[in-house]
């Protein structure tokens, strides 16, 4: 039999492009790029990620560096589970100067647009981006507010009398001299602060001999206010590049990158970016989809980047943004003072994956649960389901809840079955998932696995209810019979029977039994009890709400005396020795 997925890839263009991988709902789980489609998708042919893809689509660009571009635009639109991306669903913020408008503004912005505006970032800290775009308003007086500025207006806003605004909507200060402010933002924001300040101060003597002292002034307070936010900047080098330093620590489940931006050798900002990986992804390909990540909206690039891995498509990446204008020099393996930034960003990204891992600290047996059952995350929050029955009479159901590998008895529920006749085990077992999950739908959440007790029939029927209420939670049953656990195809899943994982499974199956066998035992329980009582002469209903309420069970009854049965107010000694001879002959 011809495997489809060899034969569409035998038959793919030899041409660069975009290759697109689909499950068998036609959801996108992968995008991927290629200098020859035919040959990248062939080394795909006996990866882990293959057993995942049910159709394969192509598209075919003018080169490798325009697939490049393709590949990151549909990457951010259609957030694929197998690819390397930001973990946050998030958009982080970014600075942006419409440098394409008659009068420029300085926007805060998570919405990226292709208007020809300068981009700053991203960065990581939105408040203290505002507190940055703040601060230039109020330094060089430019706009930012959204108010049409091709009209103009006979008063200025209340930004120009805070001195955060220089009002061009009122003609209040002429094109060329709001462009050289605009200018000087921008040279600020680029971090050519040592520049900005000397043309400045050039400027500000300059006006001073000419005795213009109020134009003097301005200068000298824009002057102070960037030396004063220079001085918080630590130096950190010594030969005035511009370089950013990008350190990655990760664990199989876990990544987080650290970059230091470095201008005129100072340390101008600290970001931790999280990023969502999948287990198969090399040191190479994080770091190649990092720099993708960060540098292809941005207006302006360091003239180095170092790094800690190579990244795997550096030659196109190179070759993009020598299209767009820059020169940029990858370092991989820096020397001196470098080496020594490189140690201190790696040192940065380790602290925030560690104190990552040490907010949701994660059990060994579920850690071996996620290797196993191939889940994207730990499944922290587990429901099992179990049902109990003697025909339709006293038919019940059961969910317990284990959290972090214990018992969360907050979140168990017992069920009795409804208008199903006859041991249908496999339409209880709908009913009770069924009823757990709406539950939880209405409460907006749902836990990372479910497992049911029994085999294929069991589980086809918690997945019938969970396709009908188009809801996605991995399931699994685990038999009684042969401890055989099952997957959503029906395939016995080979998973060591001494392992932690598959003990916390039992013991997750074993409580679920449990609690539906107490609950059907009780419901028996108060039945016999009620049939009994209902025999005996003089016992009515208000006398045997009253027996039931003192004693709670059968079996209490049973252990009790006539004098401990007399005490019951409204039975007394008479109606005590009939209660007792009924349960004793």
């Amino acid at each position: 039999m011809k495997n489809p997925m060899k034969e569409k890839i035998a038959y793919s263009p030899l041409l660069p492009g975009v290759y697109l991988f689909r499950d068998r709902k036609n959801k996108l789980i992968y995008i991927g790029k290629a200098a020859n489609l035919r040959n990248r998708l062939t080394s795909h042919i006996n990866s882990n990620l293959m057993k995942h893809v049910h159709h394969i689509d192509t598209i075919v660009t003018n080169s490798d560096v325009e697939a490049l571009t393709l590949e990151e635009s549909l990457i951010k639109m259609h957030k694929p589970k197998y690819n390397i991306r930001l973990k946050d669903d998030k958009k982080f913020p970014y600075l942006k100067v419409t440098v394409t408008e008659e009068f420029p503004r300085i926007l805060f912005t998570r919405d990226l647009k292709e208007d020809g505006s300068l981009v700053f970032g991203p960065y990581t800290n939105a408040r203290a981006l505002r507190r940055t775009r703040d601060a230039l308003c109020r330094i060089f007086k430019i706009v930012s507010c959204t108010k049409d500025l091709s009209r103009k207006y006979q008063r200025p806003c209340l930004e120009f009398h805070l001195n955060k605004c220089s009002a061009p909507c009122t003609d209040s200060i002429t094109k060329a001299e709001y462009d050289a402010l605009v200018k000087k933002a921008i040279q600020f924001l680029r971090g050519s602060s040592n520049e900005l300040e000397k043309t400045i101060e050039k400027q500000m003597w300059s006006h001073a001999g000419s005795e213009n002292f109020e134009a003097a002034k301005t200068l000298r307070d824009q002057l102070f206010a960037i030396r004063k936010m220079s001085q918080r900047q630590q130096i950190v080098t010594e030969d005035h590049v511009s370089r950013d330093v990008i350190g990655i620590a990760r664990t199989r489940y876990h990544c987080v990158a650290c970059l230091f931006r470095i201008r005129e050798n100072r340390l101008l900002s600290k970001e931790i970016y999280h990023l969502k990986i999948n287990r198969q992804s090399s040191n190479e390909e994080v770091a190649g989809a990092f720099i993708r990540l960060i540098y292809t909206h941005i207006s302006f690039l360091p003239e180095q980047i170092i790094i800690s891995a190579f990244p795997d498509d550096w030659d196109i990446q190179e070759r993009w943004f020598k299209e767009k204008g820059f020169k940029v020099r990858l370092i991989v393996k820096p020397r001196g003072e470098i080496a020594d930034l490189m140690r201190w960003v790696i040192k940065n990204a380790e602290h925030e994956l560690a104190a990552t891992v040490a907010r949701v600290p994660v059990s060994p047996a579920l850690l071996e649960l996620q290797e196993s059952l191939h889940l994207d995350n730990p499944p922290c929050w587990i429901e099992g389901f179990d049902v109990s029955n003697l025909g339709n009479k006293f038919a019940v159901g059961s969910s317990v809840a284990f959290k972090n590998g214990k018992p969360y008895k907050h979140y168990y529920r017992r069920y009795r079955i409804k208008r199903i006749p006859g041991q249908d085990d496999f339409a209880m077992m709908k009913q009770i998932v069924g009823r757990r999950l709406r539950d939880l739908q209405r409460r907006k959440t749902k836990p990372d696995l479910l497992l049911v007790d029994g085999g294929k029939g069991q589980l086809n029927s918690a997945l019938r209810v969970i396709r009908e209420m188009e809801t996605k939670v991995p399931t699994f049953a685990l038999a009684k019979r042969a401890e055989e656990l099952f997957d959503t195809r029906g395939n016995a899943i080979s998973i060591p029977l001494t392992s932690k994982g598959f003990y916390l499974l039992k013991r997750l199956r074993d409580e679920a039994h449990r609690f539906a066998i107490g609950y059907h035992r009780k419901l028996r329980g108060k039945q016999m009890t009620k049939s009994l009582l209902d025999s005996i002469d003089g016992i009515g209903r208000s006398r045997k709400y009253a027996v039931l309420k003192y004693f709670g069970s059968i079996e209490a009854l049973r252990k009790a005396s006539e004098t401990e049965i007399a005490k019951i107010r409204g039975i007394g000694p008479h109606i005590a020795k009939r209660i007792y001879e009924a349960l004793h002959t």
